[in-house]
């Protein structure tokens, strides 16, 4: 029986019947993961959907402090020196174009632990569900990870400490149920338990559908077209990103509603499944979706019930990639919408500060495996899958994801890539004849699946068999930590660290060396002791496998650590010292120049663009110029130690996609340049930008991209010159009557602060890889 909601509504007959052994109990994951579980007596826990079970369980541990609650601020005063305050203004200042919505940092470690009693008081005052998960973590608030962002504090250990937790621990068994069970030990890091027996599916599994699902990535078919979108009224109050996002989606207009407005109208009944609210309920804004037809899953007694049995209507299923079967002639279309990637701050931490895809990449695959199964759910079943999303067609086309996934969806997905380049009318019209499984299809499309799925071959993810195996290691470190026994933890990080040696892993070793180092830090009784030293040894191992990000520079910034600590960092000090009492000398030089510096950043014309990227790189400290061969770049930045390359396709429009072309030409730019200069190669960490608005990438460019070729906006480069110029502004403020010795930690100082420094500026323009390790 169903033993959902608060245990205060239980049915009394029920709970004694589930009591005595005579009845199973069907709940969810809180009701077992809580501070005061009502389940606490099972003999036998059985976990469906095992593979999502991540959120549900390290919930119970995760406390968010949102910046609307006053315990927002009063954690940076519990802080205090902890956080440097250039860092706290950029976090509590009011919405403007310094504000970055994106930029997430974690709390050094140690700071942590020995601040934790004001950290408890300044969250003493949370009530409702917040004062439940800091009962959860209060009596080891100080192991915790303290990740900030403009829109919360997210405070939790990395690996939920389930083994102190009952009503987990005391059950005789626990059983794991998951179709989609990734290699790569995301079950144990979920669950927070090592040693987890795996029964396997037997070998023609793999090569088993699930019913067909015909795939339509309607970006593909706008290539070398201009989109024409969608009207749609938008309130004035909506967020503006997430809008502009499903507006974009409406691509290669088939009528003037867009190609995804003419196929989401095929059918009466449509599920839209996104990673948040916002977007779901964007995207029905954008396709005119009446209020009345707009159907939730958040009623826990009806669920989607009264979608089911509508007749006509939309699903809006925000981050409903499990858990909701849509079976039959329940739903035979859906539209996907953007990578389900980051679901809390650590995951984002991982994505875009720590730069460890690996660690995440079994988790999103398994939810897109599992958001494209939500309308077939049996063999006789079927079902039209739209893509939108840059960054969700681009992980498809990644050759690495595409291998691992089951036979049957990777015939499914080449299929689709291959019909999604016909014209949108074409498309429109092959994806009637799928819905209606008509001669068409059952004549013409079976038979190609049908030989694609014999040729398909799955391989595991590349690592996964070595992250599988540090998972155990892991769960290990983290049981002591969260007992406080510093050392023990220490020594298991460093297990781990002796599994961890891929090259691609190397983001994730930087993490926990600097995890080693910090425990053994707080394990030592004085700075000189051995473990001190043992912990400035492990910090000097995470440095160096941080290269190339920013995140441990602002770990220790606080802690009075240099601001640089780079030598391109240091490079660039020393060149911006030179300009400022040189060149720019004269304010109304440098008001003239980078004024014009931003007039033609904002500017679409190459003519205007490319000159003002040339005078970027010159205010960020480099030696900046248009090198003037065939086929070089339209910008090259230059330190010693690093270089980038900057090609300007600013006159693009927004629809369509960048070309393999484009591509091929970027991946050689750093070569030629390194040509040009009379070297063998450029510096390990150059980066090579395309610099344009259109974020969709044509998949066969993405397996031949080079793994240092980006893409960016050009509202980004704009932003950073923004910031440059207001760094330059407080500089030249400081310069009367300093040393230049004195000088260059100040400028060093302002230059960080506004995150422009070049280790910083290579953060922010290489977010966006087109191809992934």
């Amino acid at each position: 029986m169903l033993l959902i909601n608060s245990h205060t509504t239980w049915d009394t007959a029920d709970l004694a019947r589930y009591t005595r052994g005579d009845a199973i109990a069907i709940t969810t994951y809180s009701a077992i993961f809580n501070v005061n579980s009502h389940l606490s007596d099972a003999q036998t826990l059985v976990f469906d959907d095992a593979h999502a079970a991540e959120g549900y369980v390290a919930a119970a541990w995760a406390l968010s402090v949102p910046t609307a609650l006053n315990e927002y601020a009063l954690l940076f005063d519990a802080l205090g020196d902890a956080v440097e305050p250039a860092f706290v203004e950029r976090m509590v200042a009011p919405p403007g174009p310094a504000a970055d919505g994106s930029e997430v940092r974690l709390i050094p470690v140690a700071a942590v632990a020995h601040r934790a009693a004001d950290i408890d008081h300044a969250l003493a005052g949370l009530t409702g569900d917040a004062s439940y998960r800091l009962r959860m973590l209060r009596p080891s608030l100080g192991s915790c990870l303290f990740y900030v962002s403009r829109q919360e504090f997210y405070i939790r250990p990395m690996i939920p400490p389930t083994f102190q937790h009952q009503p987990f621990t005391e059950p005789v068994q626990r059983v794991y149920l998951s179709a989609t069970l990734g290699d790569a030990g995301e079950l144990e890091r979920a669950f927070g338990r090592s040693g987890i027996r795996t029964v396997h599916v037997p070998p023609a599994w793999e090569r088993t559908g699930s019913g067909r699902r015909f795939f339509i990535f309607p970006e593909l078919a706008a290539a070398g077209t201009a989109p024409l979108l969608a009207d749609a009224a938008v309130s004035e109050d909506a967020d503006t990103t997430v809008v502009e996002h499903a507006m974009a989606a409406l691509v290669a207009p088939a009528t003037d509603a867009g190609v995804v407005g003419d196929l989401m109208a095929l059918a009466d009944k449509r599920l839209l499944l996104t990673p948040d609210n916002d977007s779901a309920t964007a995207i029905a804004d954008v396709l005119c979706v009446p209020a009345d037809e707009r159907f939730t899953a958040k009623d826990a007694d009806t669920g989607i019930q009264p979608f089911i049995d509508a007749n006509r209507g939309a699903l809006l299923a925000p981050s409903r990639y499990d858990g909701m079967d849509l079976a039959a002639d329940a739903c035979h279309l859906m539209l996907m919408s953007g990578l389900p990637a980051a679901s809390h701050l650590q995951d984002r931490f991982f994505d875009t500060k720590l730069r460890a895809p690996d660690i995440l990449q079994e988790r999103i695959r398994t939810r897109v495996l599992q958001g494209a199964g939500r309308c077939t759910r049996g063999p006789k079943d079927w079902s039209v899958v739209v893509i939108i999303g840059e960054d969700l067609l681009r992980f498809l086309s990644r050759a690495e994801v595409r291998r691992s996934l089951p036979a049957e969806l990777q015939a499914e997905l080449t299929f689709g890539f291959e019909q999604s380049e016909a014209s949108a009318d074409e498309i429109v019209e092959l994806a009637r004849s799928a819905l209606h499984q008509d001669e068409i299809w059952q004549e013409d499309a079976e038979p190609e699946l049908a030989r694609l799925r014999r040729e398909a071959t799955r391989a595991p993810q590349p690592n996964a068999a070595e992250l599988a195996a540090s998972a155990r290691l892991e769960v290990k470190a983290w049981m002591h930590a969260w007992k406080l026994e510093w050392e023990s933890a220490a020594i298991a990080a460093i297990e781990v660290l002796q599994n961890l040696t891929a090259p691609s892993t190397r983001p994730y070793r930087g993490l926990w060396a600097y995890l080693a180092s910090a425990w053994f830090s707080l394990a030592s009784p004085h700075d000189g002791s051995p473990l001190a030293l043992r912990s400035a040894e492990l910090l000097r191992q995470a440095q160096g496998a941080a290269t190339g990000t920013t995140w441990l520079k602002e770990v220790e910034a606080a802690s009075g650590a240099t601001f640089g600590n780079d030598q391109a960092d240091d490079d660039a000090v020393e060149a911006i010292l030179d300009l400022i009492g040189g060149r720019y000398a004269s304010s109304t030089k440098f008001m003239k120049q980078s004024s014009q510096m931003l007039a033609d950043l904002n500017e679409q014309d190459h003519k205007r663009f490319e000159p003002g990227l040339v005078a970027l790189g010159t205010f960020l400290g480099a030696e900046s110029y248009k090198p003037d061969r065939k086929g070089r770049a339209d910008a090259a930045w230059v330190w010693p130690t690093l270089w980038f390359t900057v090609e300007a396709k600013s006159e693009q429009e927004d629809g369509g996609m960048l070309s393999m072309d484009y591509v091929r030409q970027t991946n050689t730019q750093l070569a030629s340049l390194a040509s040009d200069r009379g070297v063998d190669a450029a510096p390990v960490a150059s980066a090579s930008v395309v610099v344009t608005p259109r974020t969709v990438i044509d998949p066969d460019a993405v397996p031949i991209a080079n793994l240092h070729v980006y893409t960016a906006v050009p509202r980004l480069l704009l932003d950073v010159g923004h910031d440059t110029v207001r760094a330059w502004k407080d500089l030249r403020g400081l310069t009367q009557g300093v040393t230049r010795e004195v000088l260059r930690e100040e400028v060093a100082r302002v230059l960080w602060s506004h995150r422009v420094l070049p280790t910083q500026v290579r953060e922010r323009l290489t977010s966006d890889p087109i191809r992934v390790e």
